[in-house]
This record gives C-alpha cells, sequence and structure tokens, in this order.
C-alpha cells in the first residue's frame, strides 16, 4: 500500500469509527475499533498522512513518540489511598491520571471536539514495561485504568526490524489486535504531494528521469545507505532557501542530506545542469511578463535530462508566481472582512491604530488554541501574519493621513498611496482603511492580468522549444496537476484550459 492508498483508509476508518446509528451510539464499539497499525521504512511520511487525515476529516489529532514515555506517564503515578470494607480501614494503590489520556481531554475540553486520532508512533520499541501496557491499550482502549474517550480512535506506527535496531518484531498476540497497513515507498503517489508542497524543480526533473532514487536502503561495502521521501523534501527547502538567500551550495552539502553516494553524485552533477539551464537570460522576460525569447535554441533533440530541466523549471516557476498570487488574493479578502468590521467600531484617525490592534489581537486569541493543539494548518497562520503586518501598515498610513487632513496646509497633494491618482478624500479613518483596502485589491487584478500574459507567453514557447514529444506532454500534465494553477487556468483561461487538457 502506498501513501496515498493509505491516506484515504484512514480517512474512511475515520468516518467509519465515529458514525453513529438514530439513537446517537457509535455504530461500532469501542471494543471492536481495531486500532490501524502503519508499518514502514523510516522516512516515507507515516506521521504527515496520519494528521493530514485528520484535517481531511475535521477531526483533532494528537501525536506521541512512545519511545519517549515510561510506564508512569502512559497509566499515571501510583498513589496510595485510605479505604475501609467492611468497616476495616485499607490501604490501596490508586493511579493518577494518565499523561496521555489528560491530554485528550485537554484538547476536547479547549476546543470543543469531540473526536479526534490519536497517534502513537515507533509503537514497536516501547521498553519492555510499557509491553503490557500497550497491549492493554490495542485491546481495550484503555491506559491502565484510564479510558480513552469514545470518539477518539487510535493510529499506531513503526519501522520494521531492519531499519532500527530498538524495534522488535510484533508477536500474533498483538497482531490480532490491529489493522496492520504495510506501506511501501511509490513516487507516482509522492509525486502529487511534491506539487503541492512545492518541491524544488531540479528534484522533481531527477526523479522523472531516474525513479529508482526515489527511495533507497542498502548495504554496500559494510556501509549503510539511504535516501527517502523525507531526504528529497528537506534537501528541497535547503536549496529553496540557500537559493533565495544568494548562498553557495558546495558539493559537500548534498552528502548531509542524501546518504548514499552514488544517487548524491548523480544529483548533484544534475543539479548543476539545472541552473546553468534555469539562468538563461530569455526565460526572465518569459515568466516576467510573458515575451517569447528570441533566438532561444530549440531542445526537440537535445538530451532527456536538459529538456526535463527546462521543463520542471517553467512549471514550478509558474506554480510559485500562482501560488503567490493566490495568498495576495486570500489576503485582499480578508482586509475587506476586517474593514467590514472596522466600520462598525467607528475609530477616528487618532484612535485608528488601537481600535485595529485591538481586532488583530481578539483574532490572534481565537487562533493560538487550533495553534496550541495543532490544529492551525501552517498556511492560514502565515495568512494570519500577513493579514496583521498590512492591517498595521494601513492603520499607520492612515493615522498619518489623518495628521496631513487636520492641517489645511498639507492638503494640497495629499493622497492615498494606491495607482498614482488622487482619490476623493476620505471622510473617515475607516473610509481610509477602505479605500487602502481596495487599492490593494486592484493591485491584486493586476497581478492576476499580468500572469495571464505569463502563461499565454509560456504556453506558445513550450511546444516551440520542446516539439510534440514526451517532454511536453510532461510540461502540461504537471502543470495541470497542481490544483492552484489548474483552479486559475479552468476560471480565467478557459480556452487555454482546454488546449492543456489536450495534451495531457
Amino acid at each position: 500500500m502506498n501513501i496515498k492508498e493509505a491516506q484515504e483508509e484512514i480517512c474512511h476508518t475515520i468516518k467509519a469509527y465515529t458514525a453513529k446509528n438514530s439513537a446517537g451510539l457509535y455504530r461500532i464499539p469501542m471494543e471492536h475499533r481495531r486500532p490501524l497499525l502503519l508499518m514502514g521504512a523510516p522516512g516515507i511520511g507515516k506521521t504527515a498522512v496520519v494528521k493530514q487525515a485528520a484535517a481531511k476529516c475535521h477531526v483533532a489529532f494528537l501525536s506521541y513518540a512512545m519511545t519517549h514515555h515510561t510506564r508512569q506517564s502512559a497509566i499515571g503515578l501510583p498513589v496510595i489511598r485510605e479505604r475501609s470494607f467492611q468497616g476495616a480501614p485499607y490501604s490501596i494503590t490508586e493511579y493518577t491520571m494518565s499523561e496521555i489520556v489528560g491530554d485528550i481531554l485537554h484538547i476536547m475540553e479547549e476546543t470543543g471536539m469531540e473526536e479526534g486520532v490519536l497517534f502513537l508512533d515507533e509503537i514497536n520499541c516501547v521498553s519492555e514495561t510499557l509491553l503490557p501496557t500497550m497491549l492493554r491499550l490495542l485491546q481495550f482502549k484503555t491506559f491502565g485504568s484510564h479510558k480513552i474517550p469514545d470518539g477518539w480512535l487510535i493510529v499506531a506506527a513503526g519501522n520494521p526490524p531492519g531499519y532500527n535496531r530498538a524495534a522488535r518484531e510484533l508477536d500474533i498476540v498483538t497482531l490480532d489486535r490491529v489493522r496492520l497497513l504495510t506501506l511501501e515507498p511509490d513516487l507516482n503517489a509522492w509525486h502529487p504531494y511534491a506539487l503541492e508542497h512545492g518541491i524544488h524543480a531540479s528534484i522533481l526533473a531527477y526523479l522523472s528521469l531516474r525513479p529508482e532514487d526515489f527511495c533507497v536502503y542498502r548495504r554496500r561495502e559494510g556501509k549503510k545507505e539511504f535516501v527517502t521521501p523525507r531526504s528529497w523534501e528537506d534537501l528541497s527547502k535547503a536549496l529553496e532557501t540557500y537559493e533565495a538567500l544568494s548562498l553557495p551550495v558546495h558539493e559537500e552539502f548534498f552528502p548531509q542530506y542524501l546518504q548514499c553516494s552514488e544517487i548524491c553524485e548523480g544529483f548533484s552533477s544534475f543539479y548543476q545542469l539545472f541552473l546553468r539551464l534555469a539562468g538563461d537570460a530569455g526565460l526572465e522576460a518569459l515568466t516576467g511578463c510573458g515575451q517569447i525569447p528570441e533566438g532561444f535554441p530549440s531542445l526537440k533533440n537535445a538530451p532527456a535530462d536538459e529538456q526535463l530541466c527546462l521543463a520542471q523549471y517553467l512549471v514550478q516557476n509558474i506554480h510559485r508566481q500562482i501560488h503567490g498570487w493566490n495568498e495576495k488574493r486570500q489576503l485582499s479578502e480578508s482586509l475587506s472582512y476586517f474593514v467590514g468590521g472596522l466600520k462598525a467600531l467607528r475609530p477616528d484617525f487618532c484612535s485608528i491604530e488601537e481600535r485595529c490592534l485591538e481586532l488583530l489581537t481578539k483574532r490572534k486569541a481565537a487562533l493560538q488554541k487550533r495553534k496550541e493543539f495543532g490544529l492551525l494548518p501552517a498556511e492560514e497562520e502565515t495568512r494570519e501574519l500577513l493579514l496583521a503586518d498590512t492591517v498595521k501598515l494601513f492603520a499607520s498610513k492612515t493615522r498619518l493621513l489623518g495628521t496631513n487632513l487636520d492641517n489645511p496646509s498639507n492638503r494640497v497633494g495629499c493622497h492615498l498611496e494606491t495607482d498614482g491618482t488622487s482619490p476623493q478624500l476620505p471622510e473617515n479613518a475607516a473610509a481610509a482603511m477602505e479605500q487602502f483596502s481596495t487599492s490593494f485589491h486592484s493591485e491584486t487584478a493586476a497581478e492576476a492580468a499580468r500572469l495571464e500574459a505569463v502563461l499565454r507567453g509560456v504556453l506558445a514557447f513550450v511546444p516551440e522549444i520542446f516539439g510534440d514529444g514526451l517532454t511536453c506532454c510532461l510540461f502540461f500534465t504537471e502543470l495541470t496537476e497542481y490544483s492552484e494553477t489548474r483552479t486559475f487556468l479552468s476560471e480565467r483561461m478557459a480556452k487555454e484550459y482546454s488546449r492543456c487538457l489536450e495534451w495531457t
């Protein structure tokens, strides 16, 4: 089973285990809800796929690495209680709340989410003292005497013993209490994830040519060599940042991520080829305004690695620009809603910054709880930070504008920074904020028009350079696989989108 199939199975399990009958009771009783057990090599994305499935099903998510837990933290600490039986006093042992169950209850109380996924990683690496506890958990869904809440299901994960010296092979008694999903690395299943998460174009091009290098575990000359999907993703993030900061990437950089000498040497050479092709001056005008470069050499008969390098560069460049525009569009919408709420406060020019800060503080407090429990997607947090920065900037400009309006001598030439024109002076601070928001919306619309020109230029350029071969088909396929680009094309450029589909 690959990662994509595993995510679907986890989603189906969440829906089945949380389904209720007409009486409001869970269809599958707690004792019959077998936990899922994901077994697979390290670095293939077991943790990520469970978290994504929980988010997709809109349930809470709590993760623990079981190697970090002792028997006491799992089932609670013993305490002596005085009890009376048949008139005689006795001292008996009870246990404090399990740390794990306590965290579940805390999440439920703080978020109001009654259902969730408890993810237990490295379950076959627990200490000997925890083994009986884990067996009881899988069977009865309890940590010691503390029961897992009814709306929660357990998903566990582990590495086969061949990958982890501390891992043990699970016995039949344990396996008879779980639903075992054996995961295998699959480049085709990983590819949509790679596009959505902006994996570096050079990596995608390289793996298109050498899919066998996607995931490797082997021993050569007494030395362990391995490359995992996690290796490629971490390398991608590092390359992107190094390039943005103009930091040099030396040959010694790649072995830090790709711990296989043969793959490391191959990708290092490929990356240098990618930089040479992507650095062509004519491509800057093409991806900047859609101007097709004159005299660009045809690649119809060029080696496959050169064709794929350039094709992936263009695909990723378009994806990145459309993603940036989409973030700006969402920010523009958030600004409109924010200004709508600001109007109700009727702020004056002197208090505009204070009122904006009050609203931003309330928004931040509402999101903080979700972030604390890992329920706030990184993309949403980024959008909220951008909104806060933009609102503060506009509020500062509004206050300064009010100062100029109060001074008649400064009114001449007093205008908002929009498209170079001088709009009608605002009647109040909220109206000024609205004008800034409208101006930002106009900039977003202008950016969309530029992107349309870029896409028209690139869509004309690609068949001319690559011909009608496999590389051209690959370009259009990957262009339309990325959701944001596909939406932009289908909603704004229907004719061009239809032509793209003809190539796929």
